[in-house]
């Protein structure tokens, strides 16, 4: 074998090395942003009741009752897997996507984990996450090349709207001392959560049997660095631990030019942790 081609083949071993040694740092770093989550939650453990509820919008009520979270307790930490697809532009291709995501009810936090275009042999990955009253965003090509890295105040209630909105998925946290709801008319309800001195309002809408079919807010968006209505539209429901809970829907943001739908999701597992020694 030449110098020449030995020298090149080195060349590709050590940089498919680095690689590795970069992939391996950074999911290192997101694995201790799992942890912190985990020690820093909460125990859990209220039971969900109907005095609890009763002082809730009718129609709130009978969400909650729809969703099966009567007698359950709240859980100390949510455990959910994802699929789907997501874009970064109205005019971008669609990339497919598997992600994972851990959340605690108290205090609230969440960090999501996704792949793109899978988990196995992932293009691009990283995180999202509101933790410690604080949100980023940080994402890797080959855990190399940033392809997003965001932090910043305006984040912060970003990241606790989010966590708002994805509560549909852990119902019975929407009982819970940080939460406050208000019937604006027969089929919607406001909610707003407080968390570390910041506070974040969305609207619910619900069908006849109580079902959530979308979700409504003011959240800042990271492209047009403004506030801008953002919605969460639900299609389909299904059955996970117990409760009736939403399976599929969408991410989009309501600009001046168009509606500009960013994802769609599918839940593909959840699991609860009802409570903590």
């Amino acid at each position: 074998m030449s110098p020449i081609i030995m020298v090149a083949l080195g060349a590709v071993v050590a940089a498919g090395l680095w690689v590795s040694g970069a992939y391996w740092l950074f999911n290192r770093s997101i694995e201790a942003d799992i942890r912190r989550l985990e020690a820093e939650a909460g125990s859990g453990g209220q039971i969900v009741t109907p005095e609890s509820i009763a002082h809730l919008p009718e129609r709130v009520q009978r969400y909650l009752k729809w969703s099966g979270v009567i007698g359950k307790p709240i859980p100390a930490l949510v455990r959910i897997g994802q699929r789907g697809r997501i874009r970064s532009s109205p005019d971008a291709a669609w990339m497919e996507m598997e992600a994972e995501e851990l959340y605690s009810t108290d205090p609230p936090a969440f960090v999501w984990r996704a792949w793109f275009p899978r988990r196995a042999g992932a293009m691009v990955f990283g995180r999202d996450e509101y933790l410690g009253g604080e949100a980023s965003i940080r994402m890797k090509m080959l855990g190399v090349a940033p392809v997003a890295d965001l932090a910043g105040k305006e984040l912060r209630a970003a990241g606790l709207m989010r966590y708002l909105n994805e509560m549909m998925w852990f119902p019975a946290a929407f009982v819970g001392d940080n939460v406050r709801w208000m019937a604006i008319d027969g089929t919607a309800a406001v909610a707003t959560i407080t968390d570390r001195g910041i506070s974040v309002t969305g609207t619910f809408f619900l069908d006849e049997q109580g079902r959530p079919v979308n979700f409504r807010a003011l959240r800042y968006s990271t492209d047009t660095k403004r506030l801008e209505t953002w919605e969460t539209p639900i299609t389909d429901y299904g059955e996970f631990d117990g409760l009736n809970l939403p399976t599929r829907g969408k991410g989009v943001w309501k600009l001046a030019e168009g509606d500009f739908t960013y994802i769609e999701l599918e839940i593909t597992g959840v699991a609860y942790d009802e409570a903590r020694k």
